[in-house]
């Protein structure tokens, strides 16, 4: 009896453990790696997670979870094509903690349970576009939903919408098709008040990907017939 009670503990305290992870104890690390990837410490385990979901559809492969909160390493990819949850939905899911390519996700889902549907996504974080730049600092962004302010249109980077920006602080990759359609990479120059999207890692940068055409607010010129010219009439009176 003492025995199956004593089991019974252990299991209870494992499971209660699981629930109670939250992202960002599965994408934390100050651990570089031998590559540079920044694994993991949970690499390789079964994880239960909670969140929200913020997009679905990136590349086809799943979709990205968010605690209530965006913030450094609050955002995850998850890889997977048996559950189909919607943008907004609060989610339960357990599966393993692996690393594709340099980036940390969960994948091999056990499970996904909708608890709640038609959430509001959380805000996204605000960040310098020269973060995105520093591996270092950007490896805390990876899966988490970010927004850069005040940038720039820079350069291309090929044909399939990519293109760089900056803000003043450095410059970072932007990807317009990682959530489909066919957006083609804005001119150099181009002004954008807010670029907001998930941060990804691949092939050996950080990128900003925004969520849909939403996501790319362009800098407004100042209108003439907007301007208060009270002072300078009051000069001549």
């Amino acid at each position: 009896m003492k025995k199956t009670i004593l089991l019974t503990a252990i299991l209870l305290s494992f499971w209660l453990g699981a629930a109670a992870l939250n992202i960002y104890d599965v994408q934390y690390t100050a651990n570089r790696g031998v590559d540079g990837s920044y694994p993991s410490s949970w690499l390789g385990k079964q994880v239960t997670l909670e969140g929200v979901v913020l997009a679905t559809g990136h590349r086809n492969e799943g979709f990205f979870l968010s605690e209530r909160i965006c913030g450094a390493w609050r955002g995850i990819h998850v890889l997977d094509s048996k559950f189909s949850p919607a943008a907004g939905d609060f989610v339960r899911l357990t599966g393993d903690v692996a690393e594709v390519f340099g980036m940390t996700c969960i994948r091999d889902l056990n499970s996904l349970q909708v608890l709640d549907r038609n959430r509001s996504l959380p805000s996204p974080v605000s960040i310098s576009s020269g973060q995105l730049s520093n591996p270092m600092e950007a490896e805390a962004y990876e899966g988490v939903y970010v927004r850069i302010m005040n940038a720039s249109v820079t350069g291309s980077k090929g044909k399939n919408g990519r293109f760089t920006v900056n803000d003043g602080s450095g410059q970072c990759a932007v990807a317009l098709q990682s959530f489909g359609g066919k957006a083609s990479a804005p001119s150099v120059g181009t002004q954008y008040a807010q670029i907001s999207g998930v941060v990804t890692f691949s092939y050996g940068e950080y990128i900003l990907n925004p969520f849909s055409s939403s996501g790319m607010q362009l800098q407004q010129p100042v209108s003439i017939q907007n301007r208060s010219w009270g002072k300078i009439k009051s000069i001549y009176k």
